[in-house]
């Protein structure tokens, strides 16, 4: 019999942008008093199972948002995968534990009730809130006061709060020595004139802001301008920019991935989904959670939860193209609902997102002559890795801008060939070509000739009919 494992396997927060996997990144962290301040709420949490790892099957991690009183499933992988991929839905503080499930079904601990965090992580990506006040320059002083407002603000670090100047319309910033706790300050401009001065204040994760304001001395008629100015390394997330799952797999990279047939294509990063609950009880539903997988192994969950009882579709959001696996758990008004994916289940859907239009060349256009003539020759090429079945279509126009006329379509690719027979009249004498190809995401290619093909081949000639004398 197999004996069970106690495996410590959260090591350390890998912080990385929003949406994307890499390296950690030191300016987006901070550790202070055991909890780490990330800017991020999409990071990586490295693990290591270690000399058991051949008898776990499944490393499981549990974030907690009250402090450990209840703990929820948001990741699963295998344990050589050494990493789990989070998405935070909001700010605020998060504790992390594990739990794995060895080779014979046996779950450690064999509960989270109760279970101490191994990470605690700090998610904060707003930026501070910084104030600037000019003060009544005193003599040869100038003066200024500030508010800075942030939950998580280190006034003892060097670089938290800073004051700069510069005479007005100068180049360089000039560096002011602040008292630790200060909240105002004069000093003696080393130019005359007005001045500008900028405030910039930096939270423990690395949130930033600034704000400028301009003073004069005094009899040299000063002006206050605050103007509140993020700086590039604010932190701030963009209202609408949700976290994202990670970039998805080609379909062949998948383990147990999906046959052609089974994926759905679209050719958007913003999808939506519409689904009906069943066996609902009396106390409702009180979430839908979102998972997926975008290797066929390891399972994350969506960082956004559906609350809202009377919807019946989801809108969520990738990062680009790829294979994605797709898993909806409903969850009831007293939390019960079914396990989360686990690592080998197959999802509910597989999507694939194809973003790449064909890409389709003209080769030559040749317009029939002799037993030909008023038949046009026209060959292509198309290429897609999801191309449609019959995806051709041909069209025509006097101008390379339109309008365009289809004289065919849902024509074959497979010998990059069609033969038009121009009817006699309703054709212009000459016109562009177009080929465009679909694929089964949506996704349109085209090509257009460059020159004016033309079809009138008609010679003229001259045919004397009589001679007289000139008038």
């Amino acid at each position: 019999m197999r004996r069970r494992l106690v495996v410590l396997v959260l090591l350390a927060l890998g912080v990385i942008a929003l949406g994307g996997l890499g390296t950690p990144s030191a300016p987006g962290q901070e550790t202070v008093g055991g909890v780490i301040h990330s800017r991020f709420r999409t990071f990586r949490i490295p693990f290591n199972v270690g000399a058991g790892a051949a008898q776990i099957r499944q490393v499981q991690l549990y974030v907690s948002l009250d402090q450990g009183q209840s703990w929820q499933a948001a990741a699963n992988a295998p344990p050589d995968q050494r990493f789990f991929r989070f998405g935070a839905e909001r700010d605020g503080l998060h504790w992390f534990a594990v739990q794995t499930l060895d080779l014979d079904n046996r779950l450690t601990p064999p509960n989270m009730q109760g279970a101490a965090p191994s990470l605690k992580v700090m998610v904060d990506t707003a930026a501070p809130g910084v104030h600037l006040r000019t003060l009544t320059p005193q003599g040869d002083k100038v003066g200024v006061s500030w508010d800075i407002r942030d939950e998580n603000l280190e006034f003892l670090a060097n670089d938290t709060v800073r004051l700069d100047y510069r005479p007005a319309g100068g180049q360089n910033w000039i560096p002011l020595n602040l008292p630790i706790g200060a909240t105002q300050l004069y000093w003696v401009p080393q130019a005359p004139g007005p001045v500008e001065v900028r405030l910039q204040a930096r939270d423990r994760a690395g949130n930033t802001a600034q704000t400028v304001a301009t003073i004069g001395l005094a009899g040299n008629p000063g002006f206050a301008n605050p103007n509140p100015n993020p700086g590039p390394n604010s932190g701030l997330v963009p209202p609408n920019h949700a976290a994202q799952p990670p970039q998805g797999g080609r379909a062949q990279d998948l383990v147990n991935g999906p046959a052609e047939h089974e994926r759905k294509l679209v050719n958007s990063k913003r999808i939506t989904l519409s689904y009906e609950l069943k066996d609902v009880g009396p106390s409702g539903v009180s979430a839908v959670e979102l998972w997926y997988t975008v290797n066929g192994r390891s399972w994350n969950k969506y960082p956004h939860r559906f609350d809202d009882p009377k919807q019946t579709a989801i809108a969520f959001e990738v990062e680009g193209e790829g294979v994605y696996g797709i898993s909806l758990c409903a969850k009831s008004g007293v939390g019960l609902g079914e396990r989360p994916p686990q690592f080998g289940d197959r999802p509910q859907l597989w999507i694939e997102v194809d973003l790449t239009k064909p890409a389709v060349q003209l080769q030559n256009v040749v317009v029939g002559a002799g037993t030909d003539k008023g038949k046009l020759f026209i060959h292509w090429t198309a290429r897609d890795r999801n191309l449609h079945r019959e995806p051709i279509t041909l069209s025509y126009a006097e101008h390379a801008a339109g309008p365009w006329k289809t004289f065919a379509d849902k024509l074959s690719n497979a010998n990059g060939r069609h033969v038009w027979t121009m009817p006699e009249s309703g054709v212009p004498y000459q016109f562009h070509i177009k080929v465009e190809a679909v694929d089964q995401a949506g996704n349109i290619g085209e090509a257009i000739t460059d020159s004016l093909v033309k079809v009138d081949l008609s010679t003229p000639k001259v045919k004397i009919l009589t001679v007289e004398p000139g008038r």
